[in-house]
């Protein structure tokens, strides 16, 4: 659960200002998640390591 200030701090964001810190967010969890893929598969492709990407992320969908 947040703080009382993280609560206040949200509560003054602008809506610009939420969505930026979203994607931000997205884009980081895209980039651990590439990482791991890394890791895991050394001797995948990039083309293979994005193609594994975008499948967890299709799963990961509402």
């Amino acid at each position: 659960m947040p703080d009382s200030k993280q609560t206040s701090i949200w509560k003054a964001m602008s809506g610009t200002e939420k969505y930026k810190l979203f994607a931000s967010t997205v884009r980081q969890s895209r980039e651990l998640k590439r990482m791991g893929i890394r890791l895991r598969r050394p001797e995948a492709s990039a083309q293979e390591v994005e193609k594994e990407l975008a499948r967890i992320w299709l799963h990961a969908r509402p």
